[in-house]
């Protein structure tokens, strides 16, 4: 596996803790956080972590196994008596600027700040997804004294490769537990699966025949955030609004240059930038009609949404009318967002998409990446004839990734039973049972271990996936001293035939 040879390694406790985070419980939870803050980490350029996470070991003393795609598997106290009991956590994290302002995400540590309760970030994704994961996971290995394996794994962010590089029987835990939630009191046991989807728009570009004023459309200002657990909030999609601009440039007898939008395929895009261009003499009517779009598409949910318009220049030949008019009916006709509710709560997304980035093409055409989700494969299998005839309907073609499975709930799992108990017993109340639609790795870990027993818990991590990510403080302490309560009584059972 290939690694950027710009990645900055971080020495373990390397430096004192960082000042957001001093006098955090539990410190050992916190001081890890703050390390992998300064570790770069985005999808793909996991080495970093990987070699932290090496050194932890090595610094306790701790068996480690590296697979071909650049997993690490921790065996903790691998001959002592007990139950053997997993934690998984995932390496990488989504990378997003406020407004897609320049960061290097390569090279740059996350700044992190303390806002009460809450801890966050300084203009960028927080990285608490999964950073408290990873977190937990090393925290848990440094002080447990039963039997523990602890699997982290790269790419799930976009891929899920780092997952469905485990093999078979490489784990031995028959009980494991996920670390990946982000809501506390709720016991998440099933998810949705995922596909990717890349259309590609071939497009014509010839010169104007008249003089025309050119304008740079900004969008941003959106909330944005995962595409999975608030895609049915109702957050608006920027490049949604950017083709009600391109559309309104054209009713003006203008042009368009390009459009360039969204950051991954799993974040609902909050920014986008588009070239467009108008007729001198009609260029005030056509700001003053951008005004008006931009009060008209505010919502409860997204009420900073702004649209900028500022003189530019393209020395591209902008698209014909004909490519343009292709172009505005591919953004309109794509869903974005809940396709079909859930039949056992209507609030809830069944199947959703995600119309995620628009990018120039190298053929001067255009390439629209979307994600779309439900727990049934056949349904995103459906989905790709769907595409398929909007896309052949406007001239573009479509390609589908491969299906992420989804994990299937099991309700008379011991392990959720576990954790209910230990739950009421700790807080004096019922936590929830959860089915999400965002995409757990735990989908396939379930059809490489059937008889694994799994579970996914997690502290309040709010808006991920977006600048506003936050995670609490309190809730961090105490859904790891949850997780901490349920490994000690399951490590404590010995399963029969099984010696020190």
């Amino acid at each position: 596996m290939s690694e950027p040879s710009n990645q900055r390694t971080v020495s373990l406790h390397d430096g004192p803790v960082d000042p957001a985070l001093a006098g955090l419980e539990p410190p050992s939870v916190w001081r890890c956080f703050g390390d992998l803050a300064r570790i770069p980490r985005k999808t793909g350029n996991e080495a970093g972590v990987r070699a932290y996470v090496k050194a932890f070991a090595e610094r306790h003393n701790i068996a480690y196994e590296e697979n071909n795609v650049g997993d690490v598997l921790l065996r903790v106290n691998p001959g002592t008596q007990g139950t053997i009991v997993g934690v998984q956590a995932h390496m990488d994290m989504v990378c997003v600027s406020r407004d897609g302002a320049p960061f290097d995400f390569d090279r740059e540590p996350i700044r992190l700040k303390r806002d009460g309760d809450f801890v966050t970030a300084d203009g960028t994704s927080l990285g608490a997804d999964n950073g408290i994961g990873v977190a937990y996971a090393l925290a848990l290995a440094e002080e447990t004294q039963g039997p523990l394996e602890v699997l982290l794994t790269v790419d799930e962010e976009q891929g899920f490769t780092g997952i469905e590089g485990v093999a078979p029987g490489w784990l031995r835990a028959r009980f494991l537990i996920n670390l990946d939630s982000e809501e506390e009191g709720y016991l998440t046991i099933a998810s949705a699966g995922g596909r990717d989807f890349l259309v590609r728009l071939p497009a014509e570009r010839r010169a104007p025949a008249t003089s025309i004023a050119a304008f740079e459309v900004t969008v941003d200002g959106l909330k944005g955030g995962h595409s999975g657990v608030e895609i049915h909030r109702g957050r608006t999609n920027a490049l949604k609004v950017m083709s009600r601009v391109l559309a309104s440039a054209k009713a003006y007898a203008g042009v368009v240059f390009g459009i360039n939008g969204g950051t991954a395929p799993n974040v609902i895009p909050s920014a986008a930038r588009a070239v467009v261009g108008v007729p001198a003499d009609r260029s005030s009517e056509f700001q003053r009609r951008v005004a008006e779009l931009r009060t008209s598409l505010l919502t409860e949910e997204d009420p900073a949404l702004r649209i900028e318009l500022t003189p530019a220049q393209d020395n591209r030949p902008p698209l014909t009318a004909a490519a343009s008019d292709r172009l505005i009916r591919l953004f309109d006709d794509i869903p974005s967002g809940v396709i079909v509710p859930s039949p056992r709560d209507p609030t809830q997304p069944f199947v959703s998409n995600n119309l995620a980035i628009v990018k120039d093409a190298s053929d001067g055409g255009f390439e629209l990446t979307m994600m779309s989700r439900s727990p049934a494969t056949e349904e995103l299998e459906k989905l790709e004839g769907r595409y398929r005839s909007i896309a052949e309907q406007n001239g573009a073609s479509v390609s589908a990734g491969k299906v992420v499975p989804g994990w299937s709930p099991n309700y008379d799992s011991p392990l959720l039973a576990r954790f209910q108990k230990k739950y009421g017993e700790l807080y004096g109340k019922t936590a929830k049972i959860l089915e999400i639609h965002a995409g757990l790795e735990c989908g396939a870990l379930q059809g490489k271990y059937p008889g694994m027993d799994l579970i996914s818990v997690g502290p309040d991590i709010t808006n991920v996936h977006s600048p506003d990510e936050r995670v609490s403080v309190e809730s961090t302490r105490r859904t790891f001293d949850l997780v901490r309560a349920v490994i000690r009584d399951l490590q404590s059972d010995t399963p029969a035939g099984q010696s020190a």
